[in-house]
């Protein structure tokens, strides 16, 4: 009887490795596809009103990120945003607005290259632009009426009690006029999900894995692995 238990307790150990093993590569073989969906380019999604996929004062949802959005207002603040990262050699400041909306919301607009001293645009303004997630990392020492970050949370106060997650990096300017505004626009390429890794390294755990099933399901082919070694004594002759 108990060998009877022992072997049934030997064999779901065995089968649940197996399957363990299976379930491992298949999860890395998942994150190898969500890494090849993630950063493979997309095209863009038609330009939308911004709060018809944002709200203020509420996180930023993923479906709202690199999304072209108008937005139409007036300009009440103007920032600074210094040693911003436009390329692997590229580091600007750059010209950061409070966009006040209609609502009485507002959000950060990145109108291009800081310029001194930065234009004073009083008119009502409508903007497109791409919609980015909010900074999490300082990028300088802020001084007087410049952002560490581009950031809302800097931002929000008294005055601005509400603002829009994230910010904007502008593609056109339109004033009240009617007239295009004249700016050193900064590129605003997608940004892609970061997933730690890479895709062959998924790839490769995938085939780790399945190489320990197989070997785990090959087992009991190989006598020696079934049944100890027995050791035989030799007599002592006196």
């Amino acid at each position: 009887m108990k060998k009877v238990a022992r072997f049934i307790l030997l064999t779901i150990t065995w089968l649940l490795l197996i399957f363990a093993m299976f379930e491992l590569g298949m999860w890395q073989l998942h994150r190898a596809q969500d890494m090849a969906v993630a950063t493979a380019p997309k095209a863009d999604q038609p330009l939308i009103e911004l709060t018809q996929v944002a709200s203020a004062g509420m996180n930023l949802p993923v479906k709202a990120v690199n999304r072209i959005v108008l937005a139409t207002g007036t300009y009440s603040k103007s920032y600074i945003a210094p040693d911003q990262k436009l390329s692997e050699q590229t580091i600007a400041d750059l010209d950061v607005r409070l966009l006040k909306l209609s609502t009485g919301y507002g959000v950060l607009v990145v109108r291009g290259l800081a310029q001194s001293p930065p234009g004073v645009i009083n008119s009502p303004v409508e903007i497109t632009g791409r919609l980015y997630p909010r900074q999490n990392v300082d990028r300088a020492f802020a001084k007087a009426d410049q952002l560490s970050r581009i950031d809302p949370a800097l931002v929000v106060g008294k005055e601005d009690p509400f603002l829009f997650d994230g910010y904007i990096i502008l593609q056109s300017e339109k004033l009240a006029s009617g007239a295009k505004s004249s700016l050193t626009l900064i590129p605003s390429p997608q940004i892609s999900q970061q997933i730690p890794g890479f895709y062959w390294q998924h790839i490769s755990y995938v085939v780790v894995w399945w190489f320990m099933g197989l070997l785990l399901l090959a087992a009991p082919l190989f006598p020696q692995l079934r049944k100890p070694k027995q050791v035989v004594k030799k007599g002592v002759t006196k």
